[in-house]
């Protein structure tokens, strides 16, 4: 019915679909974990799910490749118009399947915002204000050095991005992270190393 070379790609897409569900119930296991593992570290996650970027009119929006998760550590001074969040820095962890030269990578990020410009926690979509700020040069001065992202914002980016005014990041590859004692190794106990300047 269908010639060889339709038969290969047509093999070809039903394996890669194959592979992304499966490389998603992976990370299914691997978001839950990390609220466990992170729970024990003294995190917790104040996005019960991921945020995502999803688009319906952009291809590239169809295929969900990064993934956010945020947590913060419980502080002393709980904010007055967020009463589950802290006045305390922001954490994220982000898996991104593309990565950097095509190898996933998971970043480990902590930001400093200003809440007062906040008037709720994020939302599943509220993804770019946590992706742009190592990525839209417009608003934000990014540099790295010696494996350490720095993201500072510029005037306009602090007001467009929910008061952020700093974020440091490092990257581990993603296929490094294969156990909780990996993820409390390699993820949580190296967030607590991350320092603001």
């Amino acid at each position: 019915m269908f010639s060889n070379s339709a038969s290969e790609v047509g093999a070809n897409i039903s394996n890669a679909v194959h592979v992304l569900k499966e490389t998603y119930k992976n990370l299914n296991k691997l978001f839950s974990e990390l609220d466990r593992v992170g729970e024990v570290h003294g995190f917790n996650s104040i996005t019960p799910k991921f945020l995502r970027w999803k688009s319906d009119s952009n291809p590239e929006g169809w295929l969900t490749s990064n993934f956010i998760k945020l947590y913060q550590q419980e502080g002393n001074t709980p904010l007055k118009h967020l009463p589950n969040m802290f006045d305390e820095d922001v954490f994220g962890i982000e898996v991104d399947l593309e990565g950097e030269e095509n190898f996933p990578v998971i970043s480990i990020v902590k930001f400093k915002f200003d809440f007062a410009i906040w008037t709720r926690t994020p939302a599943t979509s509220d993804h770019s204000i946590f992706w742009d700020p190592f990525r839209n040069e417009r608003f934000f001065t990014i540099t790295k050095e010696n494996e350490l992202w720095t993201s500072q914002s510029t005037a306009i980016g602090k007001s467009r991005y929910w008061g952020l005014e700093k974020a440091v990041a490092i990257g581990i590859p993603l296929l490094a992270v294969n156990s909780p004692e990996d993820i409390s190794e390699k993820i949580f106990e190296k967030m607590k190393l991350l320092e603001i300047n």
